[in-house]
């Protein structure tokens, strides 16, 4: 018995047009990438935001900050500000509104840096110092950000490769007007950057990112998710835990101390009979050896071995190892036994309460 098969007309081109479909551009990208390097950079894998603390999570300084002047860093860590006259200027942190959507992926803060004007024409700054005049050298950088203003006054952006201390002049990549508006508005700006070649490179280099005006005008710069990436393409904010931001934050700035309540600073012991010394390790190693400062000496309190509560009366800091331990030793008010063990904590003393600061910014 004879069977007969038929065999369906195939159209080829349809098909395969049918088998490329699904990947779409992206797909095609993927697929016609050489290296797992160029697949990497296509989707974002990795670490992404240059700047740090963009989202401005991480307040060890406390959540407002003012000075007269600067520039400082006076609040919200990494954002540095100042003014170039003696006028108040302000960094404090602000809420978002529980499931507001004009700036999306639930940011729970934003930065509200705020410049109080005068009849003198002033130069106002709001900036980031990016570890490093490398990145982006030769290639493009990517600038995303929502701000608006509180009147709707315009901003500059202005970005610098600078060769720190030692180094080549420092090159501006531009300065990025911003057409700014009283509600939150999205900001994208692809900025090509100069090779470094031939340059020389200092100590402190890096690319300073400034948020600026000039003029007379109260007004204020509320700024949220800003994100500074390698490449032509703006990726959506990159949503690091608060213990990552933190120990980033914590290579430039260490904090002991609320300054609100008592803390425990560490055990040490006496050095002769009138010095007490306590010593421990950074949380991560610091950029450099760090400034450490307290607040006032008379805001730390030494318990000796025999219950004797003193309020110390002058402070001295070394940190051993550059970047990674420290030492700190306060004179106390009476002569205790020599190598008594003690236990020093941020008491107060009915007018505040202690705090170490150890500084190792750009």
């Amino acid at each position: 018995m004879a069977v007969k098969f038929t065999k369906p007309e195939l159209n080829l081109r349809e098909k395969i047009s049918e088998l490329d479909k699904p990947s779409g551009i992206a797909g095609r990208a993927m697929l016609a990438a050489d290296t797992p390097q160029e697949q990497f950079d296509l989707i974002g894998a990795g670490r992404r935001n240059l700047i740090i603390n963009g989202g401005f999570d991480v307040w060890q300084r406390g959540t407002t900050g003012s000075l007269v002047g600067g520039p400082d860093y006076v609040s919200a860590d990494r954002w540095k500000i100042y003014v170039n006259t003696s006028t108040t200027i302000s960094l404090t942190r602000q809420s978002f509104t529980t499931g507001q959507t004009e700036v999306p992926g639930n940011p729970k803060y934003y930065g509200r840096f705020d410049w109080l004007g005068t009849a003198t024409s002033q130069f106002f700054g709001f900036e980031q110092l990016i570890e490093g005049v490398h990145h982006g050298a030769g290639d493009f950088l990517t600038v995303s950000f929502y701000a608006r203003t509180q009147y709707g006054d315009d901003m500059v952006l202005g970005i610098n490769q600078k060769f720190g201390t030692g180094g080549s002049a420092d090159t501006a990549l531009g300065n990025f007007d911003l057409i700014m508006e009283t509600s939150w508005k999205k900001f994208v700006l692809t900025i090509p950057v100069p090779s470094i070649r031939g340059k020389t490179i200092g100590d402190l280099n890096c690319l300073s990112c400034t948020w600026f005006r000039t003029g007379t005008l109260n007004s204020y710069l509320d700024i949220a998710n800003v994100q500074i990436e390698l490449g032509k393409v703006a990726t959506p904010f990159e949503q690091r835990s608060y213990g990552e931001e933190l120990a980033l934050c914590q290579r430039y700035y260490y904090r002991i101390g609320s300054g609100s309540s008592s803390d425990i600073l560490g055990v040490g012991g006496n050095f002769g009979t009138t010095t007490a010394y306590f010593s421990g390790t950074y949380p991560v190693e610091m950029r450099t050896t760090p400034t450490i400062t307290v607040n006032d000496p008379a805001y730390f309190r030494c318990h000796t071995p025999n219950g004797s509560s003193l309020i110390t009366t002058a402070f001295g800091a070394t940190s051993e190892n550059t970047n990674k331990m420290w030492f700190l030793n306060f004179t106390l008010p009476s002569s205790q036994p020599a190598g008594a063990a003690n236990l020093c904590f941020t008491g107060n003393n009915g007018s505040g309460y202690g705090i170490v600061s150890m500084k190792a910014e750009l």
